[in-house]
């Protein structure tokens, strides 16, 4: 084998690790994690190709699994958001999270943001 089909070998089996890993940690370490992973996942697969025009059949799989991790992980923000501002707008969902936080912190809600700095998003 030569030397550059070698070194090609080796970036496509490192991309695929990491868009394999990628996809888990979605779900395990949130936000910073899978976008570190499918960006490096991406970037191997990109570079596993060489002079070549197309991917190799490992580096299509990395490819595509680091695409895949990235939607997951944008789509998993956004709803977890989308969550926290329908809670925090909500009269009876906000009084059940004020209640909860009472019982378990001795504070409420209200208090624990009047300590944060400014959070007009909020309030």
């Amino acid at each position: 084998m030569k030397r550059e089909a070698y070194y090609m070998k080796r970036l496509e089996v490192l991309a695929f690790f990491l868009g394999a890993v990628a996809i888990p940690s979605t779900l395990l370490i949130p936000v910073i994690a899978p976008f570190f992973f499918a960006s490096m996942a991406i970037v191997f697969a990109v570079l596993s190709k060489g002079g070549n025009m197309k991917f190799s059949r490992i580096g299509k799989i990395a490819f595509c699994l680091g695409i895949a991790a990235i939607i997951i992980n944008i789509v998993y923000l956004w709803y977890a958001v989308r969550t926290l501002s329908e809670t925090l707008s909500d009269p009876a969902a906000r009084a059940q999270l004020n209640e909860t936080l009472y019982r378990q912190y001795g504070m409420t809600l209200d208090e624990l943001l009047e300590q944060l700095p400014s959070q007009p998003l909020l309030k």
